[in-house]
């Protein structure tokens, strides 16, 4: 598919989204995932998000782990779980 690897590196070199149309009517948008799901690394520390960060803690005190645990692992060991993804 050349066309549409033109456009993702044409997406990936500008950094903007890109709308794919068809029929004249918008079908899907390709977005570049650097500007979209990155954090803003130099985005100084706010008041609300120290007391976030504050609010958070001991927020998981009441949980027993050893049984998140032992969730955790049987859940892994599992095969088979999820449904396949129909492309």
């Amino acid at each position: 598919m050349p066309d549409l690897m033109r456009l993702v590196q044409e997406v990936e070199a500008t950094k903007k989204p890109r709308q794919l149309v068809r029929n004249n009517k918008p079908v899907a948008v390709l977005m570049p995932t650097t500007t979209s799901l990155s954090p803003k690394k130099n985005r100084p520390k706010t008041k609300a998000d120290y007391e976030a960060f504050r609010a958070a803690f001991g927020s998981w005190s009441d949980v027993d782990t050893e049984a998140l645990l032992k969730n955790i692992y049987a859940f892994r060991r599992q095969t088979n779980t999820r449904s396949l993804v129909k492309l």
